[in-house]
């Protein structure tokens, strides 16, 4: 199946250009190795591991606050509506002392120091900044629960969110000027539908949505870990998808394979779809919906 990846945010990091003269890390021409060493133009420091280089700030070991979250929304739409398994956008203040997106699989549950946990289970992240984390729910989570962050300035107030059993909620992109574009992508050309790219009622007219919180399947995924792609995982509760008022053929309704917190659907779409500059495309499972315009045409 055709996929893409709009999970991972993009981040920048400043290259070092000089380095203090010391021995390198495991080299004996000191009796002390270096495992941190700062540039000479003291605006970074380098931290050397193992698993690579880590840059930090300079005031890095300078005091911080403690961690305070705003809101939590889930990672598709930004909604408040969130599902087990689904991404999450952590928003607040000193949620991490630095920038950094995880590259690992399975997703590590601690990033630049930062720590996610829900009714106690440790929560999968991808990405931390001092304003945002991203991250996805684990496939326990449902209900009340208590979110709590713990970064090395100390440990949030925990904050309450209820999670619903489904809530999906479709990606949005940026296609050239055009900004906050459902991720709706044609099966003829891989690309997605836009205004100017809009949905054709014809013979093998079919589409694929990129969305988020559809919630458990079978067989189940572990948390962290990315889709299979040779036993698909399906959605246990079938979500209905209408164009126009007329439902369409739900072709799979799953996690997308290959990919962590990311689910598909595909439909098929039937000749008898109304055409119009924004005709709703409703996707509806178990007790909440989620409705985006679309155009479609002969």
């Amino acid at each position: 199946m055709e996929r893409i990846d709009m999970t991972n945010p993009s981040s920048s990091v400043s290259s070092a250009t000089q380095m203090v003269e010391a021995p390198l890390l495991g080299t004996t021409a000191s009796p002390f190795t270096r495992t941190v060493a700062p540039l000479a133009s003291q605006t970074a420091i380098m931290n050397l591991t193992v698993s690579g280089v880590t840059v930090l700030p300079w005031n890095y070991d300078a005091a911080v606050a403690p961690p305070n979250i705003t809101s939590v929304v889930n990672g598709g739409n930004f909604g408040a509506d969130i599902a087990p398994g689904g991404l999450i956008s952590v928003f607040g203040t000193n949620l991490s002392p630095l920038n950094m997106a995880s590259s690992e699989i399975p997703l590590p549950t601690a990033l630049a120091n930062s720590c996610l946990s829900v009714n106690g289970l440790p929560i999968p992240i991808l990405f931390v900044s001092p304003t945002q984390v991203n991250a996805q729910m684990p496939f326990q989570a449902i209900g009340d629960v208590t979110l709590i962050l713990r970064t090395p300035g100390g440990v949030s107030d925990s904050y309450n969110l209820v999670i619903e059993p489904n809530a999906p909620s479709v990606f949005l992109a940026s296609v050239g000027p055009e900004t906050n574009v459902p991720t709706v992508v044609r099966n003829d050309d891989n690309e997605l539908v836009t205004p100017s790219h809009p949905i054709h009622r014809q013979s093998g007219s079919a589409l694929i949505i990129y969305l988020t919180g559809l919630g458990q399947t079978t067989p189940a995924v572990a948390t962290g870990q990315p889709a299979p792609s040779n036993s698909l995982s399906t959605s246990l509760v079938a979500p209905t998808i209408t164009l126009g008022g007329v439902e369409l053929p739900v072709l799979f309704a799953g996690l997308a394979p290959g990919m962590v917190g990311v689910d598909q659907i595909n439909v098929a779409v039937p000749f008898n779809v109304p055409e119009g500059m924004s005709v709703p495309l409703v996707i509806t499972q178990g007790s909440v919906s989620t409705s985006i315009p679309e155009r479609v045409v002969d």
